[in-house]
């Protein structure tokens, strides 16, 4: 196969963070009496623009309410990381940030309010938990390394326990997925071709899959496609045999399932590229970040960014 592109960065697909010793996670339901919700954010300089934006989208009775809630709390640290300061809370529109901010509590399994210690969070991969906000998180328990992640976010403090509820504080922020694949490509210009490649081959619908069938593809920037060749003139151009070369570069950088980058482990994951009746794999390891590596790159690339949510 003809498979030279040299740099991957991973997007998660369809929705676009600490536990070898579980046993010791607090299950009781006993009642909490101290500080509420709304008293323990305010009272931590960590959490001020949560604090903050809650108070924006007038969605206090979250945390003043009898609850019981259960809140994964991003840092001003992970809220800056995403783009999100104080100062521009102002700029995002109500409905934007009440979904924002309503992804960060979490519903039972019968969708009801709850406060959910680490303990019962789901060991996962992939286990979906269901947000006030509507749409699903996925968890999983790295427990040889006791830590607890949250669609790609890591649990960096656990079981808060307040009057009303329980926070976990997070590394990044959960956005909530508003947007396809495609169009999560196409808001940035950077893969402009990869795009154009895609409509080209024909894989739009490979690329936007119904929620049972989630995928993670590995984006491919406009310089590399360049670098290999592929640019809008030659795209435009392509048919036979070299689109063909084309569709099966991109179904290459396809996996067919969803992988945050917390998920991934040493070894193999299989693609969407079938040669010749046989599957085809990229090789997973880690090193300052996850590194991946296609069966012809002769070294392997770090994956960056990781985990943007469709």
């Amino acid at each position: 196969m003809h498979n030279t592109i040299k740099k991957y960065i991973l997007v998660p697909a369809l929705l676009i963070c600490s536990s070898l010793f579980f046993i010791q996670c607090d299950k009781s339901d006993d009642p909490v009496t101290g500080p509420s919700l709304d008293a323990t954010l305010g009272s931590s300089s960590e959490f001020s623009i949560l604090k903050a934006a809650i108070k924006q989208a007038k969605l206090e009775t979250f945390t003043q309410g009898p609850g019981p809630f259960t809140v994964f709390a991003p840092t001003d640290a992970a809220f800056n990381a995403a783009g999100i300061t104080s100062a521009s809370l102002a700029s995002i529109d109500s409905v934007t940030l009440t979904a924002l901010v309503l992804n960060h509590f979490q519903t039972s399994a019968a969708g009801t309010f709850t406060a959910r210690t680490s303990y019962e969070i789901p060991d996962g991969p992939n286990a979906p938990m269901g947000s006030i906000a509507g749409y699903s998180n996925y968890s999983y328990k790295d427990k040889a390394n006791d830590k607890i992640f949250v669609s790609g976010c890591m649990i960096t403090q656990r079981d808060i326990r307040c009057s009303n509820g329980i926070i976990h504080k997070i590394d990044k922020v959960l956005l909530p997925p508003n947007t396809s694949i495609i169009n999560l490509l196409n808001a940035n210009t950077n893969y402009s071709l990869m795009v154009q490649a895609i409509t080209k081959a024909g894989l739009t619908s490979v690329f936007s899959p119904a929620a049972s069938a989630p995928i993670t593809p590995f984006a491919i920037p406009n310089s590399v496609m360049t670098a290999n060749g592929y640019d809008a003139t030659t795209i435009a151009g392509l048919s036979g045999a070299g689109l063909t070369t084309l569709t099966n570069i991109l179904r290459y950088h396809v996996i067919g399932s969803r992988n945050f980058s917390t998920d991934l482990k040493t070894g193999t994951l299989k693609t969407l590229y079938v040669n010749a009746g046989a599957s085809t794999y990229v090789t997973v390891s880690f090193g300052s970040g996850v590194l991946i590596k296609g069966a012809t790159n002769a070294t392997a690339f770090q994956i960056t960014p990781v985990d943007l949510a469709a």
